[in-house]
């Protein structure tokens, strides 16, 4: 008698979720993912209306490599799945000043900005990236990559090595300023703390290793929209196995003694597992799907969480020929705006924000002759006093008029579509603790060991994966916490993670001593 499959339970078909479940399916697991939505994707998700498709939430791939380990992983080849296509210049950054930037990876071209801007500004540059690809190599190979048992497992001279290298223990800010001595550039180097929803005076310096990334590996873009990139998974996952459950919501994470023995589904049945991995939103995880009496969050009243994000999206009725892919408009305030964000909890006067104008690099996301904007503001998290029925429309003139003001004055009566999310939304939709668009900060006590583990302490067979978790938030860090989880997971049940299928293979096993 062949001894039965182990049996997984995803909760959530984020990146995350779908990573995890096509891991666990191609290590010979029998997984059923659940999602309460009608599709994949989480907060990588797509809006589409008349014609005009905009992702939702992230719209920059960084760090391509990781991307590819995990279709390596599985055994195929990411370009068969994904097509990612370069965006050069990266950017241009609009001051309050009337100057702007261009940002590129051509060093050349990135020489002769610098130089206009600040003279004798490139020899230090150069200096910034080489300190930059440090940081991106040994965080990515030797302290985001990998997993800690605990904080004992962190503080080792090995570790404690590499977190100086990676200069964790200073500010971003301060540590780049180093480098530069105009304010602009400044800001320019630092301002990419906020794809992680954290302020740069606040993040560990380990994250300047983001603007290197851009600038020295490049910033990239799925054809499709990065809501390709869930898309893929999805086949891939289906191709090993994955049943996947839409429109099917998980109710509560099942417990007995010191174990999860599966799920209860909304509609009441109950789904057994030997292993449960949950991508929903951390936080929300251990508030309303898990037993307090079993387990619970540890420091949950101490916890920071990342800003939120007030969204447009608009559909145009012609092409802006003069916006980039990505552009960024930096209010007047460059420090106080992130204390407005993140310590007074209010939305800064003279906001800055980002607009992404994706149909430059793919046509085939607006109308021929039209566009499709997205336009980003960070603001603060849910907040006592903040109502965004009053706060929305506020921030949304504030957007119109500064671009009125830099030449784009008929941008609001060119709008044929326009769309609307708030940090309630963000609350509401995917059910983010405080609508923080990013899960949990990153700043130096809410990473590493510090964060929440992707292994519950207490019910050993209940993993996580997701922006909240180990090591944090962003697409690739997310991608890293699946191959995280699933090594634990393999650790755990004692299975030899090279020991497994290839695509189309059977793989089984027993849990039951594990379990």
């Amino acid at each position: 008698m062949k001894p039965s499959k182990r049996q997984a339970v995803v909760v959530g078909a984020g990146v995350g979720g779908l990573s995890a479940a096509a891991r666990l399916a191609h290590a010979g697991f029998d997984v059923h993912l659940f999602e309460k939505t009608g599709g994949p994707g989480g907060r990588c998700n797509q809006m589409k209306v008349d014609g005009f498709t905009w992702d939702l939430g992230p719209t920059i791939v960084l760090m391509p490599e990781v991307f590819e380990e995990t279709f390596t992983a599985l055994g195929r080849r990411m370009e068969d799945y994904l097509t990612l296509r370069r965006c050069d210049p990266n950017y241009r950054i609009h001051y309050r000043d009337g100057s702007v930037i261009t940002f590129t990876s051509e060093l050349c071209a990135m020489g002769r900005e610098l130089e206009r801007v600040e003279p004798g500004s490139f020899q230090r540059y150069l200096a910034f990236l080489a300190q930059g690809r440090i940081q991106y190599r040994t965080g990515l190979d030797h302290l985001v990559g990998r997993n800690f048992s605990g904080v004992s497992d962190y503080f080792v001279p090995s570790v404690l090595k590499r977190v100086l290298e990676v200069r964790a223990h200073r500010r971003m800010y301060s540590d780049v300023g180093r480098f530069f001595k105009d304010e602009r550039l400044r800001a320019a180097m630092t301002f990419q703390s906020m794809y992680l929803g954290v302020s740069p005076y606040a993040a560990p310096g380990v994250f300047a290793l983001l603007p290197f990334t851009e600038l020295g590996v490049g910033v990239w873009f799925t054809e499709g929209g990065l809501y390709a990139i869930p898309l893929a998974l999805e086949k891939v996952a289906r191709e090993e196995g994955v049943k996947l459950h839409y429109g099917r919501p998980v109710k509560r994470i099942l417990t007995e003694g010191k174990r999860t023995t599966g799920v209860l589904l909304e509609d009441g049945e109950r789904v057994a597992a030997d292993v449960v991995v949950c991508n929903a939103d951390l936080p929300y995880a251990y508030e309303k799907l898990l037993d307090p009496g079993v387990t619970r969050l540890k420091r949950k009243e101490s916890l920071r969480y990342t800003s939120s994000g007030y969204m447009l999206y608009l559909g145009m009725r012609r092409r802006y020929d003069e916006f980039l892919h990505h552009n960024v408009y930096f209010g007047r305030d460059y420090k106080g705006s992130f204390d407005d964000i993140f310590e007074r909890f209010r939305v800064p006067e003279d906001p800055s924000f980002y607009l992404n104008a994706p149909a430059h690099t793919d046509p085939r996301l607006a109308p021929p002759g039209k566009d499709a904007l997205y336009i980003l503001v960070p603001v603060p998290h849910q907040h006592e006093g903040l109502d965004w029925k009053v706060e929305g429309p506020r921030v949304r003139a504030k957007v119109f008029q500064r671009l009125a003001e830099l030449g784009h004055t008929e941008l609001e009566r060119d709008i044929e579509v326009e769309r609307v999310v708030t940090p309630d939304d963000w609350a509401s939709s995917f059910n983010l603790a405080k609508g923080s668009a990013f899960g949990l900060a990153q700043n130096f006590f809410q990473i590493g060991p510090f964060r929440p583990s992707n292994q519950d302490p207490r019910v050993r067979n209940l993993f996580f994966v997701g922006a909240s978790t180990q090591p944090g938030t962003g697409l690739p860090t997310v991608m890293i916490s699946a191959r995280l989880a699933v090594e634990r997971i393999l650790a755990w049940t004692g299975v030899d993670k090279n020991a497994v299928r290839e695509p189309g293979g059977t793989g089984r096993g027993s849990l039951e001593e594990a379990a």
